[in-house]
């Protein structure tokens, strides 16, 4: 890892623990081993510093969701990807972005506070929502239109239940300590499916008696 990345890093670290204003460039500096002007070589200010971690961290969950959701055909699991990557990818950033970090961190709250000092910031993690609003639409419209997905759904609004339920549960995960998210996130998934699965009709309608094949003369 080259110097830079490891200012990066150091600083994501930080800024995700300590929070961006208790972080310092000094502080920054210690934990890497260099002296603080070094990191000017590289960064022009804690603001620079910011708007990259952001970037890496927006970066890599887009690809990462992309690829999870392309992995899979069924719109089930094309959607059961999109919901595990996103909590996986929050439970695991030391090890995506190959650092550890000791403490639990809510990205969710470290955009929400970006985005409110920065409006740069602020689109960026706008974009990013309105790429996964698209992702949701795609595997919404395809379970549509092969009947597995209710067609009386309105979708805008479905997409934000989703990404809410998500967020929801990163954020109740980082400070309700005691859950075990490992092992509810299934059945907290399916009760997802099954609010929008279009299955349990069809299969309601499966066991219907056709009473038009009975003629009315029969003898019982």
């Amino acid at each position: 890892m080259t110097t830079k990345d490891k200012i990066l890093m150091v600083s994501l670290k930080l800024f995700l623990t300590q929070g961006y204003d208790n972080t310092t460039l000094s502080m920054i500096a210690d934990e890497v081993n260099i002296k603080k002007p070094s990191i000017y070589y590289h960064f022009k200010s804690k603001e620079d510093l910011l708007f990259d971690c952001i970037y890496l961290i927006l970066n890599n969950l887009e690809e990462q969701i992309a690829h999870s959701i392309t992995n899979s055909v069924h719109p089930k699991d094309r959607l059961a990807s999109f919901f595990e990557c996103i909590l996986d990818f929050n439970a695991n950033l030391s090890t995506i972005l190959e650092y550890d970090f000791d403490a639990p961190v809510n990205l969710i709250l470290f955009f929400q506070m970006s985005a409110n000092r920065f409006s740069e910031l602020s689109d960026r993690i706008d974009e990013y929502y309105k790429k996964i609003s698209c992702f949701l639409k795609e595997i919404i419209v395809e379970g549509q239109q092969k009947c597995l997905i209710k067609d009386t759904i309105h979708t805008d609004l479905t997409i934000i239940d989703i990404i809410s339920r998500i967020e929801g549960l990163i954020a109740i995960s980082f400070v309700y300590k005691s859950i075990d998210m490992n092992s509810i996130r299934k059945q907290l998934y399916e009760n997802l499916w099954s609010s929008l699965s279009n299955e349990n009709n069809l299969s309601a309608k499966k066991k219907l008696i056709d009473y038009s094949k009975i003629g009315l003369g029969r003898k019982w």
